[in-house]
């Protein structure tokens, strides 16, 4: 069995022992530090600037920027994080106040631009080295004193979503997000395992913060609901930490998701108020135990039915949420392009186990075993409570990746308790050489992996960030008074909407945030989404006239274009397929993968681009800056199906032209044959089709101004201003 006690010992070896355990802690909780520090140090604080490393992380920033312009009041609104009309502030405003506090004291009042930037980048490192001590205490007190400090190491270095999500620069809300969850979930434990109740209150403070911090998480309430249902003797301290997470989520409530908080709060209190009563009452009446064990779940479907029938408006819209991120919503279409919201075998742009180690690293490989045996015996509630949890964030993360946030500190939990056990198979004599075998793998599995992972590089380009510092410099405030970038705006109401902007930046949703804070002008889409499909829509219009006309009527001064709109780096390394995909169409229809031999006796795939790729506005614009192309002859393919790799069938080519022009190619094509053709060009970055100049359109900036050539690295971002015709 596993180990979840400790003999009698002396009060000097405890002593001892705590002593000890004391400073594994501090060892695991430096070396976490180091992990998420070190290795991203050169990338973050560079370019002149604090170089975040996820596009929301810039979103955050600026909105504490504004906060602190009128601290302690957070707008509700921004005018420019999106054109027309600005957005309310959608994130709970936790996070930003961790951020801002710090800054405010630091900065005695006033602090500099520097500082707040610097707060921000350290603070996700800062966060994320504390997770091993809830870690620690949660596995200490289900398995023992070994499994707890295993499990701590495995949080300190286990590779994967978590640790990028808490590296230096990575100043989004998730950091704080899944600490406060992981923390809720600790003190429940604890409070249901006789810890006594006030680990019920610390729970509940943990989860108010986290509603706080993300008001959808609406699954944490209800995992600690699901467990009263299974276990009614957790009633009472579930009861008490929905209490608590009400009260502290109060004063954050008003804004986006905040019914969604409520309605699980609400529910959450409800259930285990009610199943707390008719608990006592049915001891005292003397149910019988098949009632007793049905009655919970009749306390839930009197409260779904009472709920549907209060708030009917309210749980549909919940179900069209759930619906569009497990698409089946017309949006949804939207929700597959975000990566954090794909299924986790398709996480990060890769697909199967690739993408499954990436996200989730190695800890459930040994912690799905330990999860299994844990549910197929008796166990106590706390044990009852940590195996519901893993199972409802493993579904999560199947189907969300962004779900491993959660996922991951119980399976490092699960892998610690897996290490402690297979440490007390050991001779007493041993078991220390047997640890310290143990930890040195996981050190040396963990470590590169980390440093690899943490070194790459996912902020602002040169290239961008002087495209950025061009449009502040020399474009006129888009908000007609420059002051307008540090004022206070409460949130938006229908009936009273803020002054809209006078014009945007036609600019894909990925960068845009990091636009609106390095630049201080307003995208037209952004990284909720919204203005994504009018986005994919012009890039790829391939009438030159409907796109311009498009950005006239729309409000659009500029329009940016970088590399990754197109496909020079591949399929997996371009916005392009998913683009398309948000518009429901097929990428065959811009470029098709054809197979030739090798000379070798296997085959090579030939990508072939075909003349709608370079007809799209984003090709003119980005390969020929507009203007008339000359193309070099398009080639085409005959070709048959033949059976490919992995038992697939592929397009192998039999034959192929080239042709001076269109015209001597449609020559060709127009003579009767029955073979099967292909016609395009072979490379991505040149047109081999004639195309007209884009009128309307003038390239004001391009952060390398020499022409494409395949003998450089293609880095260019460039910016087109709408001009007349």
């Amino acid at each position: 069995m596993l180990y979840s006690g400790a003999c009698p010992e002396s009060v000097e070896h405890q002593k001892s022992s705590r002593t000890s355990a004391a400073i594994a802690l501090i060892a695991t909780v430096i070396i976490a530090l180091i992990i998420r520090v070190l290795p991203a140090y050169g990338l973050v604080f560079s370019r002149g600037i604090v170089n975040f490393q996820e596009p929301d992380a810039w979103f955050h920033v600026r909105t504490v920027h504004n906060l602190l312009a009128h601290f302690p009041w957070r707008s509700g609104f921004d005018p420019y994080v999106l054109f027309p009309g600005g957005q309310n502030i959608i994130t709970g405003p936790v996070w930003d106040y961790l951020l801002a506090i710090p800054a405010w004291i630091l900065g005695l009042g006033r602090p500099s631009e520097r500082l707040i930037d610097g707060i921000a980048a350290w603070l996700p490192a800062i966060l994320g080295a504390l997770y091993p001590i809830p870690a620690w205490f949660l596995t200490r007190r289900l398995f023992g004193g070994v499994s707890g400090a295993f499990a701590a190491l495995w949080t300190a270095t286990g590779f994967g979503a978590l640790l990028w999500i808490t590296h230096l620069g990575l100043a989004d809300h998730h950091a704080a997000e899944g600490l406060f969850a992981f923390l809720a979930l600790a003190w429940m434990c604890a409070a249901v395992d006789e810890g006594g109740m006030r680990y019920a209150w610390l729970s509940g403070i943990a989860l108010g913060l986290f509603m706080g911090t993300r008001p959808a998480g609406i699954f944490v309430p209800a995992t600690f609901a699901c467990l009263v249902v299974l276990d009614p003797a957790a009633a009472p301290a579930v009861l008490r930490a929905a209490l608590t997470g009400a009260a502290i989520f109060v004063p954050m409530s008003g804004g986006l998701w905040s019914e969604y908080s409520w309605l699980a709060l609400a529910g959450t209190g409800v259930i285990a108020a009610a199943i707390a009563f008719l608990e006592a009452l049915g001891k005292r009446q003397a149910w019988s135990d098949a009632m007793r064990r049905l009655m919970p779940f009749a306390v839930v479907v009197v409260g779904a039915g009472v709920a549907f029938a209060a708030m009917p408006h309210l749980l549909a819209s919940l179900w069209y949420q759930v619906h569009r991120v497990a698409g089946g919503e017309k949006a949804s279409s939207v929700v597959a392009t975000v990566q954090e919201m794909q299924p986790v075998y398709r996480a990060g742009g890769k697909t199967g186990w690739p993408a499954i180690f990436g996200s989730l690293g190695i800890a459930w490989i040994p912690a799905f075993p330990i999860l299994v045996w844990l549910s197929l015996r008796p166990v106590r509630t706390a044990v009852r409570l940590l195996v519901l949890w893993t199972c409802v964030m493993a579904i999560g993360t199947i189907l969300e990746a962004r779900m491993a946030l959660y996922f991951l500190p119980v399976s490092f939990v699960l892998a610690g308790a897996a290490c402690g056990w297979l440490a007390e198979r050991f001779a007493p004599a041993r078991r220390r050489v047997a640890g310290a075998a143990l930890a040195i793998l996981i050190l040396a599995i963990h470590l590169p992996l980390a440093v690899l992972q943490l070194r790459h590089d996912s902020g602002v380009s040169t290239d961008w960030l002087a495209a950025f510092r061009w449009l502040r410099d020399n474009s006129p405030e888009p908000m007609r008074d420059a002051g307008a970038w540090s004022q206070y705006y409460p949130q938006a109401k229908p009936d009273n909407p803020p002054p809209p902007g006078e014009w945007g930046v036609a600019i894909w949703w990925d960068r845009a945030y990091a636009m609106e804070m390095l630049g201080h002008r307003i995208p037209m889409s952004n990284g909720t989404q919204s203005g994504a499909e009018p986005m994919a829509r012009l890039y790829l219009e391939t009438i030159p006239e409907a796109a311009v006309g498009w950005m006239r009527r729309s409000g659009a001064r500029y329009i940016v274009v970088d590399p990754v709109q197109l496909m020079f780096g591949g399929e997996n390394r371009s916005r392009f397929p998913t683009q398309l995909r948000m518009l429901g169409r097929r990428l065959d229809g811009y470029m098709q993968i054809l197979a030739e031999n090798d000379g070798k006796g296997g085959m090579k795939s030939l990508p072939v681009y075909l003349p709608t790729y370079y007809q799209t506005l984003a090709a003119r614009l980005y390969l020929a800056d507009g203007e008339a192309v000359a193309g070099t002859g398009p080639w085409v393919f005959e070709t048959e199906p033949a059976p490919g790799p992995g038992g697939g069938t592929v397009e192998l080519v039999v034959s192929s032209r080239h042709f001076k022009n269109e015209a001597e190619a449609n020559a060709y094509l127009s003579e009767p044959r029955s073979a099967r053709l292909v016609v395009g060009c072979l490379d991505a970055g040149a047109s081999c089709v004639s195309l007209p100049a884009v009128k309307g359109l003038k390239r004001v900036f391009s952060s390398d101004p020499l022409r494409l050539s395949r003998l450089r690295p293609v880095r260019a971002v460039k910016i087109f201003q709408v001009v007349d015709e």
